[in-house]
Order: structure tokens, then C-alpha cells, then sequence
């Protein structure tokens, strides 16, 4: 198992940092859904974008409900207290957008959304389904099948978009990878170190049963 799956599976076993990590989880989404709306001309908006926008917040919603329900009413905000790794959670949005915006150089602002997407919803599709074996044993995989269904379908309809703006080169593309998978990396690799401060004790009985073999 790569190390950023051995991390989650650490995470699902201990519910006082896993609570945190999925209220992290939401203010991604919650953080995607602002950046759909700040980048996008009202004269742009179609559809598609306007119900992403909306796919985006009630994933948010549906991923702090499980939060508080694993971690309970201290992480009804987005405050830090309620985060793990916040900082680098937002780094990674973040910088992936500013790569996608290098790269494209003077973009339009749906590719330059295009291409962001892409690369998250990519890491989106490897991420989800391990994670739903995980949270099944407890009992709540189920919401999540419901957002990866809408996130495979939504990656399905960007890169469609994508082959349509010309100016956005397979060779752009890879670059935004490499940016999301350095982050990413970052990301977890402060997780870990959370997780190592913690005492053995507190650890779960979960801990055998969310393990990956």
C-alpha cells in the first residue's frame, strides 16, 4: 500500500483526528464550489458549471455531516481547532489553481476551471473508493458512493470540455499533475506526522478492521 493509503487507514481508526480530517474533506469542497463562482462570468456560466457549483456545496454538506457524526459538534465550523492540516489542505487547492494559471498562461477563465478540475478529480477517483471500504465497517460508506458516482460522471463531462479548448496542451496537463501530486503528497505527509504524535492508546478497535490488507 502506498503510504498516503496506510495514512487513511490510520486516520479511519481514530476518530478524534479522522472527524477533523473529514471536515478538511468538506472545506475542500466547500472551497472548490468558491472558486467555480469567483472565476466564472455570469455570461460563461452553462448548465454544467452552474450544477457543479451545486454538486460542490452539497458535498460539502454531506461530508460535514458524517464529520460531526464521527467527531461530534466541535467541528461545526471550518475553524483550525476543526481541521487537520488546514494550511496544507488549502495549499493544495490552491497551488494547483496557480499552476493551471502558469501554464495556460492568459486562460480563459473555464479553462483555466477546466483544468484544475481535472487533476483533482482525477486524485478524487483513487481516493474515493479505497475510502469507501474503509468506511463501510462503520457504517458510513454510504454517502460517500453518492458523491463518487457524481465526481466520475463530472470528470467524465471536464474532459470532454477540455478537448474543446485548444490552448490546453497534454503537456499543460502533466505539469498541473505534477503540482497536485506534490501537495497531495505534502498533505498526508503532515497527516502522518499528526497521527505519529498520538498515543498508542488512542487508537480504536476500528484499527483491525479498517486496516487494508
Amino acid at each position: 500500500m502506498n503510504d498516503w493509503k496506510k495514512t487513511l487507514a490510520q486516520l479511519v481508526a481514530h476518530p478524534a483526528l479522522h472527524g477533523r480530517f473529514l471536515n478538511t474533506l468538506s472545506l475542500l469542497e466547500y472551497i472548490g464550489a468558491r472558486k467555480i463562482m469567483k472565476s466564472q462570468l455570469e455570461a460563461s456560466i452553462t448548465p454544467t458549471v452552474l450544477a457543479h457549483m451545486v454538486e460542490e456545496i452539497r458535498h460539502a454538506q454531506i461530508v460535514k455531516k458524517i464529520a460531526l457524526k464521527v467527531g461530534g459538534p466541535s467541528l461545526k465550523t471550518y475553524g483550525e481547532p476543526a481541521l487537520i492540516c488546514g494550511d496544507a489542505a488549502r495549499a493544495y487547492i490552491q497551488e494547483i489553481d496557480a499552476k493551471a494559471a502558469e501554464v495556460l498562461g492568459t486562460p480563459s477563465a473555464l479553462a483555466n476551471y477546466l483544468l484544475t478540475t481535472l487533476v483533482v478529480e482525477e486524485r478524487a477517483q483513487e481516493i474515493y473508493p479505497l475510502y469507501d471500504q474503509l468506511l463501510a465497517p462503520l457504517g458510513l460508506n454510504g454517502p460517500l458512493k453518492a458523491i463518487f458516482r457524481e465526481e466520475e460522471e463530472h470528470l467524465a463531462q471536464v474532459t470532454e470540455l477540455l478537448k474543446t479548448q485548444a490552448q490546453c496542451t497534454e503537456e499543460m496537463i502533466e505539469q498541473v499533475r505534477q503540482v497536485e501530486k506534490k501537495h497531495f503528497t505534502e498533505f498526508f505527509a503532515q497527516i502522518q506526522e499528526q497521527l505519529n504524535l498520538q498515543p498508542a492508546d488512542a487508537y480504536n478497535g476500528n484499527h483491525d478492521r479498517a486496516s487494508m490488507q
